[in-house]
């Protein structure tokens, strides 16, 4: 399969551990990275030289070198939809690092784009498929979880995603409402399922990863099941996996309704801690169709 990188700035972590992981772990998978393009290269690099990837001059270069696409720009999910203006018509299978978009606007016009062209797309963080919770998760059904928590670190505007990806990992994406429960640099964020309810929590802090970490539970069957969550190359191994699997002509693991209400669970947290703590609840944004084409 021919493979292409979009890219804000190619210079960042995630391009150059799924270009290691892409060159090794995944080898066997014969995957050809035939292009990569970046709409703001960093002054002084060059991620292409360093990396033996053909250069495009072009987003629309770099597609129609590939059969699919992924559209990093982890720090910079600004660009995703634009990037989606371009890729998505092509008909080619796209991946969207981390979140959709940085607002459900922008998420749910994606979606309404890539149904308009027929267009499978899949996006995901790290943290839903680490190694420790796919072992946690084994033998559980979404059926069989009476609860779940999951707590992380970070700055929630920046980071929060992939502690929320952990909890809905655990507590599913049927989520009704949200009511943020905590303060600015101290999340504790509630998501209510309607007949249970799945706490969320995200801490800043000098030694937050050190002494926090990520942990996260799940209760089944009246008893509780935990994990910490130390293993960070199984957790981009895992979902590189996952990215190459839909690739492949692969089922998506979520729904693109559901990737586009992450983005509107976010939303709504920060809108809840600015009511003073105000259940939100979550739905599709009204918007005009015409900015999504």
């Amino acid at each position: 399969m021919r493979l292409a990188f979009l890219d804000h700035h190619l210079a960042n972590y995630h391009a150059d551990v799924f270009h290691r992981l892409i060159t090794t772990t995944f080898a066997d998978r014969d995957i050809e990275l035939v292009a990569a393009f970046e709409t703001d290269p960093v002054p002084g690099t060059d991620w292409c030289a360093e990396h033996g990837v053909p250069r495009a001059e072009s987003a629309a270069d770099a597609i129609r070198a590939a059969d699919a696409v992924l559209v990093l720009a982890p720090d910079n999910l600004d660009t995703h939809r634009a990037f989606a203006q371009q890729l998505l018509p092509s008909g080619r299978r796209v991946v969207f690092d981390k979140l959709l978009a940085p607002n459900p606007t922008e998420a749910w016009q994606i979606v309404e784009l890539a149904e308009r062209h027929e267009a499978a797309i899949f996006s995901g963080s790290g943290l839903r498929y680490a190694a420790e919770v796919e072992e946690l998760l084994a033998d559980v059904g979404s059926d069989d979880v009476q609860d779940a928590f999951a707590r992380g670190y970070g700055r929630w505007d920046h980071y929060g995603i992939h502690t929320l990806s952990l909890a809905v990992r655990l507590g599913g994406h049927r989520i009704r409402r949200v009511r943020e429960c905590g303060v600015d640099d101290s999340r504790a964020l509630v998501l209510d399922h309607g007949d249970r309810r799945t706490l969320v929590d995200c801490r800043t802090g000098r030694n937050a990863a050190e002494a926090l970490g990520w942990t996260c539970g799940v209760k089944v069957d009246g008893s509780w099941r935990t994990a910490t969550v130390t293993d960070a190359e199984m957790f981009y191994t895992n979902l590189l996996r996952h990215y190459l699997d839909f690739f492949a002509d692969g089922a998506a693991e979520s729904t693109p309704e559901e990737l586009a209400r992450l983005a509107s669970v976010l939303a709504a947290s920060q809108a809840s801690l600015a009511s003073g703590g105000e259940w939100i609840e979550i739905g599709r944004p009204n918007y005009d169709v015409e900015e999504s084409r």
